[in-house]
């Protein structure tokens, strides 16, 4: 069973001027999620859901690995979470803000699709990303398998899942795993540039671009509701206070429910 040690590591959310920060911070474990970690986050994603100040998340790590996934001990040991592993990267996927997962560390297992769950993937230099499931007899689960797929597409996905290779922050960024590579004494500057510059836009706008993005990425995209969306957003409150600001010669004041 998770110690109780462990219990006091879970998941730590923090929300601070429109950015909610969501920290792992078991280093000595390599990140790794026990069942307690899995119920926070769910927890997390939904006062992040509910809370319409939050413009943008992201997800950070202590240590030199970011996420190596679930602790498959805890279930050798019978220990059944409330909620899977896959469950929580689905939740992690359809937020309402965008989500940043802040590499600075290695991602290895599961940890590979908490990341590719989130809208951004900002890596430093020297990361690598391990996937080991075909060397321990699994073939992974079904929407995390989709969901690289559908984000790098289906040679990448093979190079990472059928080779277990250990590959750099460089082929990553090639294949379209990573969206940018900063230097480590950069990671923090460049992370509060990415909050200043959501902030600046429509949340209702961003809200509905990122609703609309995630269906056209998938099987069967529902392109009547993306349309009636978009129609939808030209009547906003928002999209009249742009064209207010534009034409005043301003920057848009967005307002939060």
């Amino acid at each position: 069973m998770t110690s109780p040690d462990e219990q006091g590591s879970v998941p730590l959310l923090q929300v601070t001027q429109g950015r909610a920060q969501i920290l792992l911070q078991r280093p000595e474990k390599r990140n790794r999620l026990e069942p307690a970690d899995l119920e926070v986050l769910i927890s997390h994603f939904d006062a992040i859901e509910k809370d319409t100040s939050i413009r943008i998340v992201t997800i950070e790590a202590k240590g030199p690995s970011w996420c190596s996934g679930y602790h498959l001990g805890a279930l050798s040991q019978g220990e059944r979470p409330k909620f899977g592993f896959g469950e929580v990267c689905d939740a992690l996927m359809s937020l309402r803000p965008p989500t940043v997962a802040v590499l600075n560390g290695n991602v290895h297992g599961g940890g590979t699709d908490l990341a590719i769950a989130c809208d951004l993937r900002v890596g430093t230099e020297g990361i690598v990303l391990g996937m080991p499931a075909a060397r321990i007899g699994l073939q992974y689960y079904a929407s995390g398998l989709q969901r690289f797929v559908e984000r790098i597409g289906a040679a990448a996905t093979k190079r990472i899942f059928l080779t277990a290779e250990v590959i750099n922050a460089q082929e990553l960024l090639r294949v379209g795993y990573l969206t940018e590579i900063v230097e480590q004494n950069e990671l923090d500057s460049r992370l509060n540039e990415l909050c200043n510059s959501v902030s600046e836009l429509s949340p209702n706008a961003v809200a509905l671009t990122k609703k609309a993005i995630n269906s056209l990425a998938g099987s069967s995209p529902d392109l009547k509701q993306i349309e009636d969306d978009h129609v939808s957003s030209t009547r906003s409150d928002d999209h009249q206070e742009a064209m207010r600001a534009i034409r005043e010669g301003r920057s848009p004041q967005f307002l939060t429910d």
